[in-house]
């Protein structure tokens, strides 16, 4: 058995299906490939299948990821490339690596998430982006009302936002914890920096877009994210920091 992790991508139509949706996509792709998945035991089985962060419906992304088990198989290039050939057009496998038996699912990995948050044209924001932004994160709380299963309650955001910059298009390039313990959507980002401008946001204005899903990791150095394939890392993924180290992001 071999344990995979696969990073891919999602653009054009497709991004209109929810994660469940994708889930069976995935899985009917993965049926035509003739891929040798390991499936579950019991009276159902179903394919042994990690994604590991969801994604809204309508967003892109450079850097999502999954993981699965495979009983047999040539190597990672034959896995690809049969997944590839059985997917419809804007859902491509980009990289695939091997993982050790006993690693954790990308579900438990996920620790950041990195965006663009772009606007459509005729609904931008009126007010100075780079200032506003700035301003926003100088306050020593962000509150944000957050839904949650059990209804809504307020928390704090700021330490959620592990790095930001406004790109010189107007675009907000931001990091983002994520995960099932402390995860800030870009969407409840952008609202409440529209709130905090006292406008009000207009509707769909905003277009996201996930370019790389990051794990957490400790060295000599501190704690750093990293992305879950790091060779496949993104070249617009804050390349410029001075805390990035052999794809290592210290925050």
């Amino acid at each position: 058995m071999n344990k995979l992790r696969l990073k891919f991508s999602k653009h054009g139509p497709i991004r209109f299906l929810g994660h469940l949706d994708v889930m069976r996509y995935v899985q009917k792709a993965i049926r035509r490939a003739e891929i040798d998945i390991k499936y579950s035991e019991g009276y159902s089985p179903h394919q042994i299948l990690s994604f590991a962060q969801p994604l809204s419906v309508g967003s892109t992304t450079d850097g999502d990821y999954m993981d699965m088990t495979v009983m047999s198989m040539e190597n990672v290039a034959s896995v690809m490339d049969a997944l590839n050939g059985a997917m419809n057009e804007g859902f491509v496998i980009t990289a695939i690596t091997e993982l050790p038996e006993k690693s954790v699912n990308a579900m438990t990995s996920v620790a950041a998430a990195e965006y663009i948050i772009s606007f459509r044209e005729g609904k931008e924001p009126s007010f100075d982006l780079e200032k506003t932004f700035s301003d926003f994160m100088d306050q020593k709380e962000i509150p944000a009302v957050k839904k949650t299963k059990n209804g809504e309650k307020t928390i704090d955001i700021k330490p959620l936002i592990y790095k930001w910059e406004i790109l010189p298009d107007n675009r907000i390039h931001v990091l983002l914890s994520a995960g099932s313990s402390s995860n800030l959507k870009a969407a409840l980002l952008t609202e409440s920096l529209f709130s905090f401008a006292g406008e009000e946001m207009k509707e769909f204005a905003a277009v996201f877009h996930r370019l790389e899903t990051y794990l957490s990791g400790t060295d000599d150095k501190g704690d750093y994210i990293q992305p879950m394939i790091p060779e496949s890392m993104s070249e617009l993924s804050f390349t410029s920091d001075k805390n990035l180290t052999q794809g290592k992001i210290y925050v």
